[in-house]
């Protein structure tokens, strides 16, 4: 081999190159130096960019030539070396790099990479074409996932990839900022395009050795699909998605590595000996060894655990409110957290006719609709794929729910929604769950004006659209998002405008506290703030000011109904926590990395406050743990309803497993299991897979008599 430098203008194309990065570099210091980044190795990797810089330059200017008979072999040598080189361009994203895996590790993600090498091989044939097409596909798919994560605090997985246009429909409300990681991830991957421009296409001569080649590439790619998806060999060998916390997963032991290992995970099995003819066995004998009659009109309650529950017997029907409050939680859950003063004083000093306290939901910084899903039909997405979005992927038939309970004793059935109505398709969704009605962004406001904000994204011409077009038109925002004070307003008009003759139920899900929280807005102000941390944390300081206003909304929404005659009952959770600073939930909790926690720590991120209150008289109660599957049973049995055979069952299950989450299980001894552990409860929880199963997916078996009331 032997080198010559490139043509004049071909060199002074290399000098602007090379200037252009190191200037750049150097303009950007900050992000490799700032000591508030706490950035390990910030020099080493600040040198590492400029001098990715020179050797941009080189590879520009220098041409390598090869003697003709070590083409092939430099050619094959260069392709099989590509795979290290893309693996670490990704990772660069992930804020790791190639040294930092174990040996073992490191060739896990070197065969998955030379996978997508060797697919794309036999398509094209060609070696440089083959480079080309999978390091565009890696880069852009390591953006994807580094904004991802660091818009929601998860990464990037399979099942994002059908929710996508929601994903584009929330992500203008976030700030896209220069990182290290984009800088020196876009130097790896151009370095990596001039790597992969030396490779040529080399063809063996004789027929045998093409057909060996196609053979080999063939066989690698058969033995490592069949083991990954056909085998439990990448499990045996410790390898598989980390289901309490992905973003662990993929900083641990490779992003797209772990990408991969989800994809595994994306359809859904029958659970084991799954029979649908067994379900209503199932939930007859739980409910006979707990002493409950299938068919009769007692159940347990779900509060004391005994069996005198009975519906109200006084003909009164309760008006029915039903809340999700978009990203509302009360971060003094997690650690011992002061502010400048109370950002839940209503909520905190309600008790009288409430029920109250923490429920565990199934998401984490994103993904309401799962918390939905639970919330409304009582199943666990704990036995779904690992990261799925049950809206997007697997709700596609009539699923019963408390909308069909509610349905069966004559209730109007309504969803409200503030936002767009495709958002997690709830447009196509929420009929299958019962719902007659779904109100969204589009039925209040003008189609004029949401065209022109999705266009710009410029929030104060849209205040000023709102303002010049409605009366009400100044109090509808907080920040670029419906208020949950003007939300509420709304769902007082709708109690107003009701059907006198049907009974009032709407499920209301609110937009006010989505992410993210790094801009300021002329339109919210900033009045609550952490007092006791180490370190100023802009976003959760501007969180727990908008939880404030949550509390001061339902303050507004309470005092209304305790004005009103007819009996009415309020349910209010949180679907997820907040994507906000890493660093202020590690302060919080007590722990150097998210990456360390226990299973009770990393429960206690997926715990959100919930109130029921009644403007009548309720059992009142303080509820130290639930999950969110068990819900509407709680609901359903405050409001005084009919119990079907499933909310019977459910009740029951809760005296075992209070909580039931894809993160771990916790029993009622306060006993904490990890999701995947084997626990004293795996055929009770065996069991309650597949009444779910039948529920959601075995539509053509669903077993009816456990799920819906009779009309």
């Amino acid at each position: 081999m032997h080198f010559e430098l490139a043509g004049k203008k071909v060199r002074i194309l290399a000098a602007a190159v090379t200037a252009f990065i190191i200037i750049f570099v150097a303009a950007h210091y900050n992000l490799y130096l700032d000591p508030e980044l706490e950035l390990s190795h910030g020099y080493a990797l600040f040198i590492v960019s400029m001098i990715g810089g020179v050797g941009a330059g080189l590879l520009i200017a220098v041409k390598s030539h090869v003697d003709e008979q070590y083409k092939m072999l430099a050619n094959t040598v260069l392709f099989f070396v590509m795979p290290i080189l893309s693996m670490q361009m990704v990772e660069c994203f992930n804020s790791k790099f190639i040294w930092n895996f174990s040996v073992k590790t490191g060739l896990a993600n070197y065969m998955v990479y030379l996978v997508f090498y060797l697919i794309f091989y036999l398509i094209t044939g060609r070696y440089h074409l083959t480079g080309l097409i999978v390091n565009i596909t890696l880069y852009v798919w390591a953006l994807i996932n580094y904004f991802v994560e660091l818009f929601r605090g998860t990464p990037f997985i399979p099942s994002d990839i059908v929710t996508i246009k929601t994903g584009l429909g929330v992500a203008d409300g976030y700030t896209y900022e220069l990182s290290w990681n984009l800088i020196l991830g876009s130097i790896v991957f151009f370095l990596v395009y001039l790597f992969n421009k030396r490779s040529v296409n080399m063809k063996p001569k004789k027929l045998k050795f093409k057909l060996l080649s196609k053979l080999a590439a063939a066989g690698y790619l058969a033995v490592v699909l069949i083991s990954f998806f056909f085998t439990d060999f990448s499990t045996n060998t410790g390898y598989k998605p980390d289901f309490w916390n992905q973003a662990r997963g993929y900083h641990k032991t490779g992003s797209f590595f772990n990408f991969c290992l989800n994809t595994k995970y994306l359809v859904v099995q029958k659970p084991s000996g799954y029979d649908a003819e067994n379900v209503d066995d199932i939930v007859e004998t739980v409910l006979e060894e707990a002493g409950v009659d299938p068919d009769g009109d007692t159940s347990i309650n779900i509060l004391t655990g005994e069996n005198d529950y009975t519906a109200s017997t006084d003909g009164e029907t309760p008006n029915i409110i039903y809340i999700i409050n978009e990203s509302w939680s009360d971060l003094s859950n997690l650690g011992d957290l002061e502010t400048n003063e109370d950002y839940m004083p209503f909520i905190n000093s309600l008790t009288e006719n409430t029920i109250k306290g923490y429920v565990t939901v199934p998401v984490f910084g994103a993904g309401t609709s799962n918390s939905e899903y639970e919330a409304l039909t009582g199943n666990s997405i704990s036995f779904l794929p690992a990261g799925c979005n049950v809206y997007q992927s697997y709700l596609q038939n009539e699923t019963p729910s408390l909308v069909s309970t509610l349905s069966a004793l004559g209730y109007s059935l309504a969803a409200y929604h503030p936002y767009y109505g495709s958002g997690w398709n709830r447009e196509l969704v929420y009929p299958l769950l019962g719902f007659e009605d779904f109100i969204s962004i589009e039925d209040f406001i003008d189609e004029d004006i949401i065209e022109t904000y999705k266009a710009n994204s410029d929030v104060i011409e849209y205040q000023n659209l709102l303002e010049e077009r409605y009366e009400d038109g100044d109090e509808m925002l907080l920040r670029r998002f419906i208020s949950d004070s003007y939300d509420y307003t709304m769902v007082e008009e709708m109690y107003e405008s009701r059907d006198e003759d049907e009974p009032f139920f709407v499920f209301n899900v609110t937009m006010q506290n989505h992410g993210g929280y790094t801009v300021s807005y002329s339109n919210f102000y900033q009045q609550i703030y952490a007092t006791n941390m180490s370190a100023t944390y802009p976003k959760a300081n501007r969180y727990l000011s908008l939880v404030k206003e949550t509390d001061s909304a339902f303050e507004e929404l309470v005092e209304y109904f305790s004005n009103v005659d007819e009996p009415t009952i309020i349910c209010m959770f949180g679907d997820h926590l907040p994507s906000i600073e890493d660093e202020f939930y590690e302060e919080l909790m007590g722990v150097d990395s998210l990456d360390n926690l226990t299973t009770e720590q990393e429960l206690s991120r997926y715990e959100t406050p919930f109130v029921i209150w009644a403007n009548y008289d309720i059992e009142e109660a303080e509820v130290d743990s639930i999950s969110v599957n068990y819900l509407s049973t709680l609901l359903s049995q405050a409001a005084g309803l009919p119990q079907t055979q499933y909310n019977k069952y459910l009740s029951v299950l809760y005296q075992t497993l209070p909580v039931i989450s894809s993160v771990g299980y916790v029993d009622a001894d306060g006993n904490t299991y990890a999701s995947g552990e084997e626990t004293p409860y795996d055929d009770l929880l065996l069991q309650y897979n597949c009444i779910a199963y039948n529920s959601l997916l075995d539509t053509e078996n669903k077993a009816d008599s456990v799920f819906y009331l009779e009309e």
